[in-house]
């Protein structure tokens, strides 16, 4: 049995305490928060871009409880540590967790820079323990679904495609640290980089990007990249924002290929993901999403078994941080307010 300590109880780290309460094979031993409410179970009602959680007393009886998440980190009853705290944290905590001979799942974005990206993932390294960053994508049934017809070739090489991705400024995050671009990185490295995951995955590594976009007060709020893959490759479009006017969260892409178009949009037939081919419209049938269940399911398997985790590596996920990196480089210089 896998015994886990959760680090972080806000948004995501709530999401992951349920799924790691249905995880076979594995066991939450501990959690560590710095709000003594949260730590006690009294979670009240939280705005999240996936829709507000709903307010709830959890029962957290049985469970290591830390102020500090070094403590939780030292408990030597904990095999992993799932970090979901804000981006800031994240390198100096996984750090720890596998200098103590941790196994690591933590949330996306791996860091705010690359030099904490390749310390973490030499810690790993030298550690000989895994560390997944938890881009969900890749674990989201249309997205799957839209790798393997590609991958299959059946309806030819892809020319096109378009990732969307936008909700309101994310005004509910504790503190206003999603507000801030040094903690952040604005939606770029935040909310965006699901997309420039998922870019990676289906298409690999662009000769080149180019990016344009609006900031406020140096918060990228709005970006507009293309991705250029050279002769024969596709053309490939992907757009972010946070308004700070409000609105909902709403995420989509259009794959187009020579003889068929895959499209997906949260707000269209309600999210299914369609086959146009020949003029004609076909919904392909997929399972419920449950991203985030089988990402922790997939680690705790992994784990378990002694395989090492391939779904998404952490070279993966720096080449995430990086394609974001230069996505901001490019907007901070490009005239945004």
């Amino acid at each position: 049995m896998l015994n886990v300590g959760l680090i972080g109880l806000g948004a995501m780290g709530r999401t992951h305490f349920h799924c790691w309460r249905k995880c076979p094979g594995a066991q939450l031993v501990a959690i560590s928060a710095r709000d003594p409410q949260a730590l006690a179970g009294e979670w009240a009602g939280q705005a999240f871009n996936l829709g507000d959680q709903a307010a709830q007393r959890v029962d957290v009886s049985g469970l290591a409880r830390y102020a500090s998440a070094l403590d939780l980190i030292a408990d030597p009853r904990v095999h992993a540590v799932d970090i979901c705290t804000a981006t800031p944290q994240h390198a100096a905590l996984a750090l720890a967790a596998l200098r103590a001979g941790k196994h690591v799942l933590c949330e996306k974005p791996m860091a705010l820079t690359l030099a904490d990206c390749d310390a973490m993932a030499r810690a790993a390294r030298d550690a000989d323990r895994q560390l997944m960053i938890a881009h969900c994508l890749r674990y989201w049934p249309h997205y799957i679904k839209a790798k393997d017809i590609l991958d299959s070739g059946r309806h030819g090489r892809a020319i096109h495609a378009s990732l969307h991705r936008t909700s309101a400024l994310p005004a509910w995050s504790a503190g206003g640290w999603l507000s801030r671009v040094e903690e952040s990185g604005g939606v770029i490295l935040d909310m965006h980089i699901h997309d420039i995951d998922v870019a990676l995955w289906w298409f690999g590594q662009p000769a080149a990007i180019h990016a344009r976009g609006h900031c406020r007060d140096g918060l990228p709020l709005f970006v507009d990249a293309l991705w250029h893959y050279g002769a024969g490759g596709p053309a490939v479009h992907l757009h972010a924002a946070w308004d700070p006017n409000g609105g909902d969260f709403r995420h989509a892409f259009s794959l187009v290929m020579e003889n068929a178009t895959l499209s997906y949009d949260l707000s269209v037939a309600g999210g299914a993901l369609r086959l146009i081919e020949d003029g004609k419209i076909t919904t392909l049938p997929l399972d419920e999403p449950a991203a985030h269940q089988a990402e922790i399911d997939d680690f705790a398997a992994c784990i378990a078994a002694g395989l090492p985790i391939t779904r998404i590596t952490p070279a993966e996920s720096q080449r995430a941080v990086a394609a974001a990196i230069e996505e901001l480089r490019q907007i901070s210089g490009s005239g945004g307010g």
